[in-house]
């Protein structure tokens, strides 16, 4: 294989874990020379990273993608970018910019009781243009999450403070160094805030390969939590789509692209004899240990069955702007279910 047509390959390989363009994937791998094809991190880059993975995944909404994320942009000499959706879609029906989401998600705040909401110790380190620059304070961090065009930070940001007023909060993100709240924050919850750095490592790399949980797997709902040093994802797949994990836990893994991680346990239902009712739901579980950061797993609970969250998915993800290849793969047409207005 010629030269040209290897970083072509490699490049394709690429944008399946980190949804990039085709042309910056190309353009990245041919500076890499002999680094690895997708960089990870560590220590407070690892964590930060890892914080926003962990505060966009966990549910309770509906976007074009899997956590609310398009693809990731990386680079050995920049910091990494995160390309938010358009608009999440939350539980009551309302349409919100993703990108208020996440600010709301991940900016910190002390609260009337002087409980801290966010992710403590996160500061914004600069906007420009549809770009919000994170950091964590006293360290040398960097994430961008880049709003979609026309995305305006400033706007948002003085329509949270009015908010938190409102409650009797107050915005916490101003500050360079921790402030008290967030200082007291750190030393009630030793142990929640000791998990968060041990998950770090695990969080950060599967932030830069969120594209999987679009590219790789039978899923049309993700989410995930961490208890302790365990991460967990559930992903829900439709009774009529053949449940596809072996796609995932083989790439997530995978040598050079993957984590280095491996599987301890695992029960599969695929092969039990035919569920008695279409009301039931099966679910594969395989338990995953990093082999970097001792006591840190990963779970993933493939769950297949009825439409649990929501039947009329198919038609939210499509107001959204979800990828009509994506959705006829995931949540193809039912045109009986369809005529009814149930998808599932």
């Amino acid at each position: 294989m010629s030269a040209g047509g290897r970083l072509s390959t490699l490049a394709r390989t690429r944008i399946t874990y980190t949804g990039e363009p085709y042309q910056f994937a190309l353009e990245t791998l041919k500076g890499t020379h002999d680094l690895p094809p997708l960089p990870d991190v560590t220590g407070e880059q690892a964590l930060l990273e890892s914080q926003v993975m962990a505060n966009l995944s966990d549910g309770g909404t509906w976007s074009a993608h899997p956590v609310g994320i398009s693809g990731v942009r990386l680079s050995w000499d920049n910091p990494i970018m995160v390309h938010l959706d358009s608009h999440v879609e939350l539980s009551r029906g309302e349409n919100y910019p993703v990108a208020w989401h996440a600010g709301d998600r991940l900016l910190p705040y002390v609260g009337g009781g002087g409980e801290v909401g966010g992710v403590a110790g996160l500061r914004i380190a600069a906007i420009r243009g549809n770009d919000l620059h994170l950091t964590l304070a006293s360290a040398d961090s960097r994430l961008i999450l880049r709003g979609i065009t026309g995305t305006r930070w400033s706007d948002y940001l003085d329509e949270r403070r009015r908010d938190l007023a409102v409650g009797h909060a107050a915005p916490l993100w101003d500050s360079p160094e921790l402030t008290d709240f967030e200082w007291q924050d750190k030393q009630s919850y030793p142990r929640t805030r000791g998990a968060e750095e041990d998950v770090a490592p695990l969080g950060s790399g599967l932030l830069r390969r969120v594209a999987l949980f679009h590219t790789s797997n039978s899923a049309y709902s993700s989410r995930s939590w961490t208890t302790g040093s365990d991460w967990i994802f559930e992903l829900d797949t439709r009774r009529d789509v053949r449940l596809d994990h072996d796609t995932l836990l083989g790439k997530l893994p995978a040598p050079v692209w993957g984590l280095p991680l491996r599987v301890v346990e695992h029960h599969c239902t695929c092969d039990d004899p035919p569920l008695t009712s279409d009301r039931y739901m099966r679910q594969c579980t395989y338990e995953l240990v990093h082999d970097d950061v001792p006591g840190c797993a990963l779970q993933f609970r493939f769950r297949w069955g009825p439409a649990v969250y929501g039947k009329d998915a198919r038609r939210q993800l499509e107001r959204l702007g979800s990828d009509l290849g994506w959705l006829n793969r995931v949540l193809p047409r039912n045109i009986l279910g369809s005529a009814r207005g149930v998808i599932a």
